[in-house]
C-alpha cells in the first residue's frame, strides 16, 4: 500500500468514525446532492475528493498522470466487497491500477463504499436500488449513481472532454459492475470490464430480484441498451474454488459450482436472452489463463481490455 495514501486515510477513517457514531449528521436534503467543494481541481498524481449522499460520505480516490489531456479516458475501479474502513481495502485496487492509469494516461477514480455506510451486499454489490421487500429506491440514493455523480465531478475538476468512462469491478465490485450496466443500460460505458464475479443477476424474469429481474425497475429499452454496451465478462480459468465467500444456495447453484462455470453460463444466458427480444449482443467473454480468483492477475488483462482499438 503507498505511504501517501496510508496517511490519508487515518483522517478518513477519523472522519467517518465521527460520522458513524452520530456526532456529524448529514442532512437528508443536503446529503442526497451536496459534494465537498473544498477542492476545486484535482493534483497532478495522487488526490482525493469526498462526495456527500444520502448513506453518508463517499471518498473517491484519484490519480491523475502528467500526460493526462482533456481527451484522456477515465477509468473508475470499484473495490471487491472487503471494505471495512479502518483497513481502507480500496486501497489495495487503487495500489494495482495506479501504475496501469499512468501507462495509459488515464484519469483513475476509485470511490469506497465502506460497510458502516453500505453494510450488506443489498447496498453495495446490489447498488442499493432495491429494498429486501422489492420496493425500488430512487437512482440519487443508489450506489450506482454515486460513481456517475464521480465522473462528472472529476470531469468538472479537470476540464475533461469525457462524456463516458471506462468501469472495472473484480469479485464483489464485479457484481457491481455486471449491476450496473443492466440497471444503467450502459448509458455512461464507454467500456466496463466486470472480472470473476461470485454470482450473476439473470437478464430475465425466471428468477425474482437479485437473481434475476422479476421485481426489479429495469424497462425493455434499458435491457436492450445494456446488451448492446461494451462489456466484457473476464474469467481467471483457475477460479474454480467452490468454498470461501462464495454464495451457494438454489439460485446461484443453477449458475454452476464454480465461478469460472457461472461466467460462462451467465455469458451464454444472456445472449439467448438478447436474440429472444431481439436486442444487439456486444458483449464479450474472455479467460485468462494461469488467473485464479486475484485482482492483482486480472487488472493489466482488463486494462489491455480498455486500451484496445475498438
Amino acid at each position: 500500500m503507498i505511504r501517501t495514501k496510508k496517511l490519508v486515510s487515518a483522517a478518513c477513517a477519523a472522519m467517518l468514525a465521527t460520522w458513524v457514531s452520530g456526532t456529524v449528521l448529514v442532512q437528508h436534503a443536503a446529503a442526497q446532492t451536496s459534494e465537498d467543494s473544498a477542492a476545486k481541481t484535482l493534483p497532478v498524481g495522487e488526490g482525493e475528493f469526498r462526495l456527500l449522499v444520502k448513506r453518508g460520505p463517499v471518498n473517491v480516490f484519484t490519480y491523475r498522470p502528467r500526460s493526462f489531456t482533456p481527451d484522456s479516458p477515465v477509468w473508475v475501479i470499484i473495490h471487491g466487497q472487503k471494505r471495512n474502513v479502518a483497513e481502507h481495502s480500496a486501497f489495495d485496487y487503487y495500489d494495482v491500477w495506479q501504475p496501469l492509469a499512468e501507462k495509459a494516461g488515464a484519469l483513475l477514480l476509485v470511490p469506497e463504499f465502506v460497510e458502516q455506510s453500505w453494510p450488506t451486499s443489498w447496498q453495495f454489490q446490489f447498488g442499493n436500488v432495491m429494498t429486501k421487500s422489492l420496493k425500488p429506491i430512487p437512482w440519487e440514493d443508489s450506489g450506482f449513481a454515486v460513481v456517475e455523480m464521480a465522473f462528472r465531478r472529476a470531469v468538472a475538476m479537470t476540464g475533461s472532454h469525457r462524456q463516458r468512462f471506462f468501469l472495472y469491478g473484480h469479485g464483489g465490485g464485479a457484481q457491481w459492475v455486471q449491476r450496473y450496466v443492466l440497471h444503467s443500460g450502459g448509458r455512461m460505458i464507454d467500456r466496463a470490464v466486470a472480472a470473476n464475479p461470485g454470482w450473476y443477476m439473470l437478464p430475465d424474469d425466471e428468477f425474482k430480484y437479485p437473481y434475476g429481474l422479476k421485481g426489479a425497475p429495469i424497462a425493455p429499452a434499458t435491457l436492450r441498451g445494456a446488451f448492446a454496451s461494451d462489456f466484457v465478462l473476464l474469467l481467471g480459468q483457475d477460479d474454480v474454488s467452490t468454498g470461501g465467500v462464495m454464495r451457494n444456495n438454489e439460485e446461484t447453484n443453477e449458475q454452476g459450482e464454480t465461478r469460472f462455470q457461472r461466467g460462462h453460463f451467465y455469458f451464454d444466458r444472456a445472449a439467448k436472452d438478447a436474440r429472444k427480444i431481439g436486442a444487439r449482443f456486444a458483449w464479450h467473454l474472455r479467460e485468462v489463463p494461469g488467473a485464479g480468483h486475484e485482482n492483482e492477475d486480472m487488472a493489466p488483462v482488463a486494462a489491455k481490455a480498455f486500451m484496445e482499438r475498438r
